[in-house]
C-alpha cells in the first residue's frame, strides 16, 4: 500500500491546480477570437461615446478582431453597467466605466444591482473631462465672480441646467452650491442638446456641461464660459478661470472614463486591454482629438484605476451627504 504524506498531498493539489490553470492560459493566449462588445451605458453622441469609438477602432486595429460599441442607456448608467457586471467574465464584454454609474450613483440610488467595487475588474482610465459654467452671450454676468454676485442676491431665482440628475454637470453643480454657498434652481434634461438649446434661447439661465460639448457654441459667440471644475485651466477655453482660482481653492469635479470587465475576467485579458488602451493614448491622431475636444489623457495600471474609483466613490458620497443632491 503506497503511503500518503503531505508531500504527496501537496504535489497532487498542485498538479490538479496547474491542470485547471491551463485552459485559463490557453484561452487568454488566443483572446479575442470573436468581436469584442464595449457597452456605453449613455445615447449616443456624448463625451463617453466619443471616446469609446476612438478606442474602439484603436483596439480593432490593434488585435485584428472588430470592437463594437454598444449604447445601452437608462437609470444614469445603471442598466447598461449591471448588463456589464452580468455578463460572461470572458474578456467579450467591456463597459465604458464613469463617474456616473462607477461612482456617484451608489450614492444617488438607495438600491444598486451591482457594486462597482466587486463585481467588475477595471482595466484603466482613458480620461478626463472637466465641466464648464456656461451662460447666454446677453446673460448679465459676464464673469464667474459676477455670476456668484448675482446669485447670492437672487437665492433660488436663476436657473441653471444641466444633462440630467445624477450627471456630472448636476452634481457639480450642487459641489459649487454647496461650496460657494449660492442656491441655484436646478433644471434637469435628457441630455446636453436641450439643455444648451435652452440656454442660447434664453429658457434657462445657466448650464453646467461637459468642455467639449459646448465648444461649437462657444466658437459661435452664442454661449459665454464663466468657469471650468477641472483643477487647472482647460486648453479649450484657456481666458476661462477655474473655479479653484477663483476664490474656492481645491475645488474640483470632472467627468471620467475608463474601461472595466466583468469580475473574474482572466487577469492576461485585462492586461492585454490595459497595455493596447496605453499604447492608444500615445497615438498622434488620439493625442490630437483629445486636444481638440478638451479631454485630459488617463492611463495607468488596473490597480491604480481601481483605486480611483474607490475614492471617487468616497468623494461623491460625500457630496451627496452634504448637497442633499437626489435623482428627481
Amino acid at each position: 500500500m503506497t503511503k500518503i504524506t503531505r508531500r504527496t498531498v501537496v504535489t497532487a493539489l498542485a498538479a490538479l491546480g496547474g491542470a485547471a490553470l491551463a485552459p485559463r492560459l490557453a484561452f487568454a493566449a488566443t483572446w479575442p477570437e470573436r468581436p469584442v462588445t464595449i457597452v456605453v451605458p449613455f445615447p449616443a453622441g456624448g463625451s463617453n461615446d466619443v471616446l469609446a469609438r476612438l478606442f474602439a477602432q484603436s483596439f480593432s486595429q490593434s488585435f485584428g478582431k472588430p470592437f463594437v460599441v454598444e449604447n445601452r442607456a437608462g437609470a444614469n448608467g445603471n442598466i447598461g453597467a449591471n448588463a456589464v457586471a452580468r455578463a460572461a467574465p470572458d474578456g467579450y464584454t467591456l463597459l465604458l466605466s464613469g463617474n456616473g454609474q462607477n461612482a456617484m450613483n451608489h450614492a444617488l440610488y438607495s438600491q444598486m444591482t451591482y457594486d462597482s467595487r466587486k463585481d467588475f475588474v477595471h482595466i484603466g482610465q482613458m480620461g478626463s473631462v472637466p465641466n464648464a459654467l456656461l451662460v447666454s452671450a446677453d446673460f448679465p454676468a459676464q464673469t464667474f465672480k459676477d455670476f456668484i454676485a448675482l446669485v447670492k442676491s437672487k437665492p433660488d431665482q436663476i436657473a441653471c441646467a444641466s444633462p440630467g440628475s445624477g450627471s456630472s454637470g448636476h452634481l457639480a453643480m450642487a459641489m459649487l452650491q454647496h461650496t460657494a454657498g449660492i442656491k441655484l434652481q436646478h433644471v434637469p434634461y435628457r441630455g446636453a442638446a436641450p439643455a444648451i438649446t435652452d440656454v442660447i434661447g434664453g429658457q434657462v439661465n445657466a448650464v453646467m456641461i461637459n468642455v467639449d460639448i459646448a465648444l461649437p457654441h462657444v466658437r459661435s459667440g452664442k454661449l459665454k464660459v464663466l468657469a471650468v471644475t477641472s483643477p487647472a485651466r482647460n486648453p479649450l477655453y484657456p481666458d476661462a478661470p477655474t473655479v479653484a482660482e477663483s476664490g474656492f481653492p481645491g475645488f474640483s469635479a470632472i467627468g471620467w472614463m475608463g474601461l472595466s470587465a466583468p469580475a473574474r475576467t482572466p487577469a492576461e485579458i485585462v492586461m492585454q486591454i490595459n497595455k493596447a488602451m496605453n499604447a492608444t493614448l500615445g497615438e498622434a491622431p488620439i493625442r490630437e482629438r483629445y486636444a481638440a475636444g478638451g479631454y485630459i489623457p488617463g492611463g495607468g495600471t488596473p490597480d491604480a484605476y481601481a483605486g480611483f474609483i474607490a475614492a471617487e466613490i468616497d468623494k461623491w458620497a460625500r457630496v451627496v451627504k452634504e448637497t442633499g443632491a437626489s435623482i428627481e
